[in-house]
């Protein structure tokens, strides 16, 4: 018995390193994929423009969290990419998050600016498809390969999976893993500025409520993730501001 209750307690032990470590894994593996990255971009070697700069590092990121998930003898389901019971449902809760995040986009900041001077994120990047429509629907075509789907495979399947088993699933656990991923989730977004990262942190408070309200399927937050990118390319494209 006292052998038994020791391993039990040893295997307690070691379960939040061996989660810090998957964690350390991914990040080591998206910082390593981003410096090799902007290094062919600075000698000129891939024939892409600045604006999916980064993707890179999100993809191996994503490709790094699947096979953490994987190694560990877990599945595609415990990132949340099951079949949703109803694609219509989901595509109706997708709808809604969407709404609820550009509604928070318009509130927060206006929030914000009431005690500190919100700088307006640098989108000066994107200023090729202004106007541009063949670059508007090549970045709209790339953007859920290269952001929605990845993003949401890091944060909330992985990232948030991690920090849930480590904070625990109570009221209190879930509200921390969902602001400690959104924090994550915004500073990796240092190239908008100040006023980017502040967005995508409400960003990601949205997408991770969203994600534990619907059952933790992946695939609802995915499809709200891809509409505000659509949206997002919409304003690039006319110039106006929507969701910043």
């Amino acid at each position: 018995m006292t052998t038994l209750s020791t391993a039990t307690n040893d295997q307690q032990a070691q379960k939040p390193m061996q989660l810090w470590i998957d964690i350390l894994i991914v990040v080591a593996t998206s910082v390593v994929a981003f410096g090799l990255e902007n290094l062919a971009f600075s000698e000129g070697r891939l024939p892409f423009g600045e604006q999916i700069r980064g993707a890179f590092s999100v993809v191996c990121g994503a490709v790094a969290a699947v096979s953490v998930v994987f190694a560990r003898g877990g599945s595609f389901t415990e990132l949340g990419l099951r079949v949703p019971a109803s694609w219509t449902r989901s595509i109706m809760q997708a709808l809604v998050i969407l709404f609820v995040f550009v509604l928070a986009q318009a509130v927060v900041p206006m929030m914000l600016a009431l005690f500190i001077d919100l700088p307006a994120a640098d989108f000066s990047r994107y200023d090729v498809i202004a106007g541009n429509l063949p670059a508007a629907i090549s970045m709209a075509l790339i953007l859920p390969i290269t952001a929605s789907i990845p993003e949401e495979i890091i944060y909330r399947g992985f990232l948030m999976g991690r920090l849930t088993e480590f904070f625990g699933k109570d009221s209190r656990g879930s509200i921390l893993t969902v602001l400690v991923q959104a924090i994550i989730f915004g500073s990796i977004h240092f190239q908008w500025g100040l006023g980017g990262m502040i967005m995508t942190v409400i960003m990601g408070v949205v997408w991770g409520t969203a994600f534990i309200l619907c059952g933790r399927n992946l695939w609802v937050v995915i499809l709200a993730h891809s509409a505000g990118h659509l949206l997002f390319v919409s304003q690039l494209y006319f110039a106006v501001t929507v969701v910043a």
